[in-house]
């Protein structure tokens, strides 16, 4: 279950602690009770080497443990392992399940990869790394991988693609542990160089949307290995090398306390439900015990203490219901812990313990997510629409949704609707209508006489005809129905409307985007993950075929061009249009500093991209199905997977490649045709209700 769905249910409990200003483990203060001694419920053994990661899935059944060169899947009730993952790469140092429960996210040695938990086998590797990732999150809303790694980095990538959004470069510092705050706007890392032992740990706060620092977090004199966040996201948890773990105010930095009742490194923690408990693991020097400690951020107090160990506790989980521990360990086992601590002493008082209150509150909790949680487990089928039959897209998508054998990706949503109407002056337009319109009825599919008819039945609209002068004009129903549109290739038959559609959507508050099937290339989506480093120069071929209604590109070289940006990413300052030996279309771009990307006519799909990690092929067409999937996807989130700025700079880019043909082959500055482009359409777009 989302993160951010906990915490909005947390806020209906009581205050299950009084809070006292934080103070330190040193301030002599009598203990309010004894600590309750923990005792493991189960102990799980038969790991040939040390259990460094461990993580619950959503419902709470499975505990994915990682060891050198394997994960292993527990099943929490019977308490016996149901499958060995060979994952290669060294000691799986860290784990995350993504909502759903259905894909587990396994970092290890310069590796970061998601596996299916049905199959039990690899579905794709995320961008690498140059060490090992120690520390992975999922964002509140399942979008994005937050990964902290030795290489002296965390980074942010997209869950969607594996598109590597930022690195979050850390000063000589490797990264130990990330942390999301509740809403997901900022990141938490916290950094230190167990090599370097007079060098002192650090904690810093990042705005994930922008990749920009906000602040340090200082004072931990040693490595810090671990961050939280605490309190709705009002404090911040740092566990240290040097046996503390500081409590810190988000907001302005400033230090609370620390609590000291650890007499070993801490090297891993989790936080309570409601956000006002913390359970730390240690571990790691020869003196001392490696233990857990479970205690109140607001004073220190410890509600209560495990030791069964042998060695170094390595990590912990916390199971999504708030009631279970599990501890990792290089005594090459994983134990489970009862943590609600209905009894936090031997001699409970009649009067409900804070310890007790907090039980009930999270059990309480821990329902109400439940029966959250029951209603989020799959995906809502969608109600999808296609305007224009006069293109295999519209076919294709129908197939692959309204077919027999129906992929999961698609969970149930079929095409419903259709509203047919072509261009009477494109003749593959006036041959195909017919003939379409035919095959997505024996498909089930209803044929309706008004766009307003079809954004009425549907959940998104496929904005399909193949002509895109009229996309403007008949997207425009849609968006005041408000109805989340795809609009496909081409987003319409000139800059100027494609700048139009954008202000439209954001006039009408309902978010569109556009693609080629392209995009989606696998070969093309491991270049934009990273596989290749930093890319200088690409270079894609597509048809490109004319229309004499569109600028040239824009029909057919969309495809080539749409890779292109795919791996080159926005920044293209101008371009040149020339053309190749054998006479055909060859544009080239500009990225600057030196980052050059050419499009080419040719006779099939393919390209080449040049990394500071190597080159490889681009460019492979690789069907309809990751575009559609894509499109389910942001009708259920409303997030588009191509942003506004990088598909207006692919029109940009081949509008300009038409002005450079126009002057003879010289250099057009992508600025001065857009400029152009944003005046005619706040034109167009001023007189919309």
């Amino acid at each position: 279950m989302p993160l951010a769905k906990r915490w909005m249910l947390s806020l209906g409990c009581l205050c299950l602690f009084v809070l006292l200003p934080f103070v330190t483990a040193d301030d002599a203060k009598p203990a309010a009770s004894k600590p309750k001694e923990l005792k493991s419920t189960a102990h799980f053994d038969g790991f040939g080497n040390w259990a460094t990661s461990v993580a619950f899935s959503p419902d709470g059944k499975t505990l994915a443990v990682g060891t050198h060169n394997a994960v292993q899947l527990w099943s929490v009730a019977e308490k016996k392992s149901t499958a060995t993952w060979k994952t290669g790469s060294g000691y799986a140092k860290s784990l995350a399940f993504l909502p759903g429960g259905r894909k587990l996210v396994i970092g290890a040695y310069q590796s970061v990869s998601v596996w299916d938990i049905a199959s039990g086998s690899k579905e794709r590797d995320l961008p690498k790394h140059r060490g090992f990732v120690t520390s992975l999150a999922v964002s509140p809303d399942g979008k994005l991988l937050a990964t902290g790694c030795d290489d002296e980095a965390a980074r942010l990538i997209r869950l969607e693609d594996g598109a590597l959004l930022k690195t979050l470069e850390h000063d000589r510092d490797p990264v130990q542990s990330v942390a999301f705050s509740a809403d997901g706007k900022t990141l938490a890392t916290a950094a230190g160089d167990e090599t370097r032992v007079t060098r002192p740990g650090i904690a810093k706060l990042w705005d994930v949307e922008s990749g920009k620092l906000i602040r340090d977090f200082e004072g931990m004199t040693k490595v810090a290995t671990s961050v939280a966040f605490a309190d709705k996201g009002a404090k911040l948890i740092v566990g240290s090398m040097d046996e503390k773990a500081y409590v810190f105010e988000v907001e302005s930095g400033k230090p609370l306390g620390f609590f000291g009742g650890h007499s070993r490194p801490v090297t891993s923690m989790a936080m309570s439900l409601d956000g006002q408990t913390a359970i730390t693991g240690s571990g790691g020097r020869a003196k001392g015990k490696n233990e857990i400690k479970v205690w109140k951020i607001a004073d220190g107090d410890v509600l209560a203490t495990a030791e069964e160990h042998e060695a170094k506790i390595a990590a912990l989980a916390l199971s999504f219901d708030g009631k279970t521990v599990a501890t990792a360990s290089y005594d090459n086992s994983v134990r489970l812990w009862d943590v609600l601590l209905s009894n936090a002493t031997d001699s409970q008082p009649a009067e409900k313990s804070v310890a007790a209150k907090l039980a009930e509150g999270l059990t309480n909790l821990a329902k109400a997510e439940q029966n959250v949680t029951a209603k989020d487990a799959e995906p809502k089928p969608l109600k999808v629409g296609i305007i224009g039959l006069d293109t295999s897209h519209a076919t294709a998508f129908t197939n692959i949704l309204n077919g027999e054998k129906q992929r999961p990706e698609a969970f149930g949503s079929r095409m419903i609707a259709a509203y047919p109407k072509g261009s009477p002056d494109i003749e593959s337009s006036v041959t195909r209508v017919p003939s379409y319109t035919e095959a997505v009825k024996k498909q089930g599919v209803e044929i309706v006489d008004t766009i307003e008819e079809l954004a009425k039945r549907v959940d998104v609209v496929c904005l399909e005809t193949n002509d895109g002068r009229p996309h403007f004009e008949q997207l425009i129903p849609v968006l005041k129905a408000g109805k989340p549109c795809f609009i496909d290739k081409p987003i319409s038959g000139s800059l100027t409307d494609a700048v139009a559609i954008f202000e439209a959507s954001k006039k009408f508050k309902v978010p569109v985007f556009s693609s080629s099937s392209l995009r989606f290339g696998k070969n093309t989506q491991a270049v934009r993950g990273g596989s290749l480093g930093k890319i200088t120069r690409c270079e894609t071929t597509s048809p490109a075929s004319l229309e004499k209604t569109h600028p040239d590109l824009f029909w057919y070289g969309i495809h080539g061009v749409e890779s292109l940006f795919t791996v080159m990413g926005t920044g293209c300052v101008s371009v040149k249009r020339g053309t190749t030996a054998d006479g055909k279309i060859e544009v080239t771009g500009d990225w600057g500093n030196g980052r050059v990307g050419i499009y080419r006519e040719g006779k099939g799909y393919e390209g080449k991209a040049v990394g500071d990690k190597g080159d490889g092929p681009v460019g492979s067409y690789d069907g309809y199905e990751p575009l559609l999937f894509a499109v389910l996807n942001f009708a259920r989130t409303g997030q588009p997977p191509v942003s506004e700025a990088e598909t207006l700079e692919i029109y940009a880019f081949m509008e300009a490649a038409d002005e450079s043909k126009r002057q003879n082959g010289t250099s057009v500055t992508l600025e001065s045709v857009m400029k152009k482009a944003r005046a005619e359409a706040a034109e167009k777009v001023k007189g919309l209700k």
